[in-house]
């Protein structure tokens, strides 16, 4: 009976939090699909993208003219972003999912919701590193504060790696901390 019981609540639980993210990506594809931008995100979606589609060169003239009629309608001109791919190539694990989807609006609306989930976690994996131990109410505070000041918002908005990368550290920093270095 405790075993029914146990699988019911974690059925339950698994199934609430699908909903939310499936609502959240929702709402950040009403969002993307309204509000242009993620250029940092669109230059690296349509870099792996390119590479495993059409088997060219993220770093090619070809692909960051294909990225810069995206974003200018047009190419770049003299003293605008030319919007070329920067990252190494290694990068495009992290982008390979994202990039199976062809409408942009979709993968940047799944970008920005692992990105959210990243902020998250950054701040709870930040407060276990430090070992801090705050009330509800000023978890709450950090842990809204952390999702919308500049920093959080800024790299979400324009789809930057960064808050994956600075999740990464801190988690491996936390399981250094907590003697899991495999983990790490």
């Amino acid at each position: 009976m405790k075993q029914q019981s146990e699988l019911r609540n974690l059925v339950m639980t698994i199934i609430g939090v699908l909903v939310v993210l499936i609502g959240l990506t929702w709402a950040n594809h009403f969002y993307a699909a309204r509000n242009p931008g993620g250029n940092d995100f669109l230059v690296h979606w349509m870099g792996t993208r390119s590479l495993i589609v059409d088997g060219i060169s993220p770093y090619s003239d070809e692909v960051a003219g294909r990225i810069q009629t995206m974003v200018y309608g047009r190419l770049a001109q003299g003293g605008e972003h030319q919007l070329r791919v920067a990252y190494p190539l290694y990068s495009i694990v992290l982008f390979f999912p994202f990039a199976l989807f062809p409408d942009f609006n979709l993968a940047r609306a799944l970008w920005m919701t692992v990105s959210e989930i990243g902020l998250l976690g950054l701040a709870i994996f930040s407060i276990r590193l430090a070992d801090w131990r705050p009330k509800f109410g000023m978890l709450s505070a950090f842990i809204l504060f952390s999702m919308l000041w500049y920093h959080g918002l800024r790299p979400l908005i324009n789809g930057n790696a960064v808050i994956l990368v600075a999740f990464a550290a801190v988690a491996g920093l936390t399981a250094i901390r907590s003697k899991a270095e495999e983990l790490a």
